[in-house]
């Protein structure tokens, strides 16, 4: 069956479901053909109860020594599930943006964490992305101002500020100061989801920012973007797709996964991106191949 229709018969999270078949999908152990999926020869050897070959035992094993298999059925079944990287509350990292609340401390670490995660990343986005006619960019969410530094220092025309909350910009502001690019980078403190948004960009770009969120959270990103951008301007998305089918690749299926126990949201394919970015009003939404397993996707406002 497909992932909705079993969600709603066995009263599990679509989301969760989703997120959960393409992981499974991605490792072979379940296809999908016209968007309904099957078990493989391999799960039907090793993973049915009553086979001679079932593994069942060790992985009743394995469930039991492994947090992740708790919270993963929690998330299935639509209950409160405490992430990895949760505090001692139990709290999703993605809560201090929803609630517009990020501590000095709590920005240096996330600062330093996601600069390691995206440098190389960020390289490969500045190298490759189309930045052709771009002058001044607004880095959303930009956290350590990877991207923005690196884009920068690739193309001395433009110019990029950092829009995250006061404490990130605060923290940023070191990474900024290491950069080749510093005079050309800048930052400005903005709650994205409760405070106007900055004008006076000809392109507004999100890193690793969509997939923490709902679609319709995406959406409401998006259209923020497109009333600020003047005509012509662009919004770019760096993100790592799934493919059209949503099976893969493994990578991306696996950091989904991650998504799914830590955040709102997960791994967009680009139809599902190219759909929100129409959705808000851009065209010409193209996907070009960055670095490993990144994109970025562009649209425009005419």
């Amino acid at each position: 069956m497909d992932a909705d229709t079993l969600a709603t018969q066995h009263k599990l999270s679509p989301r969760a479901v989703r997120t959960v078949l393409s992981m499974l999908a991605s490792l072979g152990l379940l296809v999908q053909r016209d968007g309904r999926y099957g078990i493989t020869e391999t799960t039907r050897h090793y993973l049915l109860s009553g086979s001679p070959y079932d593994w069942g035992g060790l992985m009743s094993v394995w469930s039991e020594r492994l947090p992740y298999h708790e919270q993963l059925v929690a998330l299935l079944r639509g209950e409160p599930a405490s992430p990895p990287g949760a505090g001692s509350d139990g709290r999703k990292p993605s809560d201090a943006w929803a609630e517009g609340k990020v501590g000095a401390q709590m920005a240096q670490r996330i600062a330093h964490f996601m600069h390691a995660h995206s440098a190389t990343a960020a390289v490969g986005a500045a190298r490759t992305g189309d930045w052709q006619g771009v002058r001044r960019l607004l880095d959303v969410g930009g956290g350590s101002g990877v991207f923005a530094n690196a884009i920068a220092e690739r193309h001395p025309h433009i110019h990029c500020t950092v829009m995250d909350l006061t404490a990130m910009c605060d923290a940023a502001q070191e990474y900024i100061n290491a950069s080749a690019a510093k005079g050309r980078v800048d930052t400005i403190a903005v709650d994205m989801f409760r405070q106007p948004w900055p004008r006076g960009y000809d392109a507004l770009f999100f890193s690793n920012v969509f997939h923490d969120w709902s679609s319709a959270t995406c959406l409401d990103l998006a259209r923020k973007a497109y009333d600020v951008l003047p005509g012509g301007g662009r919004i770019v998305l760096h993100e790592i797709l799934l493919d059209d089918h949503g099976d893969g690749p493994r990578t991306a299926a696996a950091f989904s996964l991650l998504m799914l126990l830590g955040t709102e949201g997960q791994q967009f394919t680009f139809p599902a991106l190219r759909d929100i970015l129409q959705d808000a009003g851009f065209t010409n939404v193209t996907a070009t191949t960055t670095h490993s397993y990144y994109s970025l996707v562009q649209g425009f406002k005419s």
